[in-house]
């Protein structure tokens, strides 16, 4: 009976394991396909811009520059991480998979790319989703999501920051005042 209870748990924390796989690949579709993923590329592209104008006087090597954006990939794979952990407080596994389902419509498409572009049949299509019970989540849960995003966005943003004036300052490379 033991082994049978055992195996049951063991069978129920594979099966739980596994949801929760799926469902961060899907908020990590989703981020990717709503355009999230590439706002955070840009955004780190703006701050090796901004050390790049704070150590104009370090003379710092290209070589460096390079290995410090060598840790973009990674470094935009832990905010998108973080992130799916935003969502996962408001939104279930069924209304991720809507939301892609939708935003991968030619209405979905143009409501990202530019919604005042939107003809009169995707502006029904649009207010037929936003009417749905995922569409109503999305309009009741907005603020609270990006107040959410915004908090993690934060700290994210000023931890990079840090690690890379630390790295830099490891290499003898140190910010004038």
């Amino acid at each position: 009976m033991k082994k049978l209870l055992l195996a049951l748990f063991f069978l129920s924390s594979l099966q739980f394991n596994a949801q929760e796989a799926t469902y961060h690949q899907d908020v990590l579709r989703y981020l990717t396909m709503n355009g999230t993923a590439n706002q955070y590329s840009a955004a780190m592209d703006q701050l090796f811009e901004l050390l790049g104008r704070q150590y104009e006087d370090q003379n710092v090597p290209d070589a460096v520059w390079t290995e410090l954006k060598g840790e973009t990939t990674p470094e935009l794979n832990k905010i998108l991480s973080m992130l799916v952990s935003a969502y996962r407080g408001t939104y279930e596994q069924e209304d991720i998979k809507n939301m892609i389902a939708f935003y991968e419509t030619p209405t979905g498409k143009q409501l990202l790319a530019d919604k005042t572009a939107l003809d009169y049949e995707q502006q029904k299509t649009a207010s037929v989703f936003y009417n749905s019970p995922t569409g109503q989540k999305i309009l009741t849960s907005e603020q609270q999501i990006a107040r959410s995003v915004g908090e993690v966005s934060e700290i994210w943003s000023r931890d990079l920051y840090r690690s890379l004036i630390d790295k830099l300052a490891e290499k003898g490379y140190v910010m004038q005042e």
